[in-house]
Order: C-alpha cells, then sequence, then structure tokens
C-alpha cells in the first residue's frame, strides 16, 4: 500500500502537499490565532509559550489527517454538488474580509491590541481564553473542522486516491500537509515569543502586538485583492 501511494504521488507531489501545508500555516486567520495565543500564553508565564505553534499544528494536523483520510474512503461514491464547490470557494474570502477588518477596528481603537482571530470567534469562550497545553491542541483541532478548511482538504483528498494510490495516498498527502504546516506555525510562534521576549518595556511590547496587527490587516486584504482579481479574471 505505501509503494502504491508512492506511485501515486512522486516527488513533485510530495513536494506540493508539504508547500501547500506551509502556505496553509501563513494564512492570516491561522497567524492571528497563533500570535493572539502566544501572546495570551506569555502573559500567563506558560512555559509552553514559544511552542504555541506546534502545539496547536499537532492538534490541527491530526484533524487534517482524519479529514483525508475519510473523504479518501468517500471519494469513490461522493459527489459534491458545483454550488456547494462554489460556496467553498468564496468562503475563505469573505472570511479574510471580516479578519481584516475586525484588526483594523481593533488596532484603530484605543487600548490594549492582541490579534483577533475570525475561526477563534467560534470557538467556545471557556476554551479560547485558556492558555494550557492542551486547550492549545484542541483549537488547533477544531480549528482544522471549519468549512473551508474542510473543503480544501476534501479537494487534493479526491485528487489523490483518484491518482491510483487509494486512502493511503491521502494519508500520506494528508501528513505532509501536516508537516508544512507545522513548520510554519512553529516559526509564528517563535518569532512572537522573541519579539515580545526582547522588548524593553512594556511600551515597547505593546507597540510590537501593534506591528503584528498591521501585518495580519495588510495580510488578508492583500489575499482577498489577489483572489477577487483572480477569480473575475478567471
Amino acid at each position: 500500500m505505501i509503494v502504491a501511494a508512492a506511485d501515486a504521488l512522486p516527488a513533485s507531489g510530495l513536494v506540493l502537499f508539504f508547500v501547500l501545508g506551509l502556505r496553509h500555516g501563513v494564512e492570516p486567520d491561522h497567524v492571528a490565532a497563533i500570535d493572539g495565543m502566544t501572546l495570551r500564553a506569555l502573559d500567563h508565564r506558560q512555559p509552553h509559550a514559544a511552542w504555541t505553534g506546534s502545539l496547536f499544528a499537532l492538534g490541527h494536523g491530526a484533524a487534517i489527517a482524519a479529514v483525508a483520510l475519510a473523504v479518501s474512503l468517500l471519494a469513490a461514491h461522493v459527489t459534491l454538488p458545483p454550488l456547494l464547490v462554489e460556496i467553498a470557494d468564496w468562503l475563505p474570502i469573505v472570511l479574510l474580509a471580516l479578519l481584516g477588518a475586525w484588526n483594523l477596528r481593533a488596532l484603530l481603537a484605543p487600548g490594549h491590541y492582541r490579534p483577533s482571530s475570525v475561526r477563534m470567534r467560534l470557538m467556545p469562550a471557556g476554551l479560547r481564553e485558556r492558555s494550557d497545553v492542551w486547550s492549545t491542541i484542541a483549537i488547533g483541532l477544531l480549528f482544522a473542522l471549519v468549512v473551508d478548511t474542510v473543503a480544501h482538504i476534501s479537494a487534493w483528498s479526491v485528487f489523490a486516491t483518484h491518482q491510483g494510490g487509494g486512502w493511503w495516498a491521502a494519508l500520506v498527502a494528508g501528513l505532509l500537509f501536516s508537516i508544512g504546516m507545522l513548520v510554519a506555525s512553529t516559526a509564528s510562534s517563535q518569532l512572537v515569543y522573541r519579539l515580545i521576549g526582547r522588548a524593553s518595556s512594556e511600551a515597547a511590547g505593546a507597540r510590537l502586538r501593534r506591528a503584528i496587527g498591521w501585518v495580519v490587516v495588510a495580510l488578508s486584504f492583500g489575499v482577498v485583492a489577489y483572489a477577487v482579481v483572480d477569480r473575475l479574471a478567471g
């Protein structure tokens, strides 16, 4: 089975899924969620603060692998309606626009700022306010179950399955995707941890948090603009 998966996914295909994972890990909503959780962990002096992105990615990756496997087993029997595919294609753009708007509003308001994530708002209040190891993993897992992520996972799982490798191919693709996301998510929390840790004062730390917020806003609206132009041009 593993040999069949390797034959179905050549080296270029393996690299592709890893790169897709890297790209997924630097999506603005992920960056906002991980940076916000890292800052919360720092505020609570959690020893794992620098590894918040890694813990998030472990939960997220486990859910992605499970969804990829489930979809691959159903791929031969299920066909998504074109309207549902179209909605799933536009949903990330809408979520990114909301993400940019929420963070811009928070940046322009006086007082303390922390990066805001669209999907974090969907989490139970008791969970998103925690900063321990298990809550971080749980949030990462639940992040993967939002419809736009499931739709994208489903698309490449079906592709991998239909290349001839069966469910093994989809599982390998999911694991490579998760590894790429783990690398990007770890880098995100490590960067925030080191920047805030080196801040010379509370005021300097606050300025850094706002700088992170402006990066999230720029990424959000930049990706939205590119996606809208790309779809209208197509």
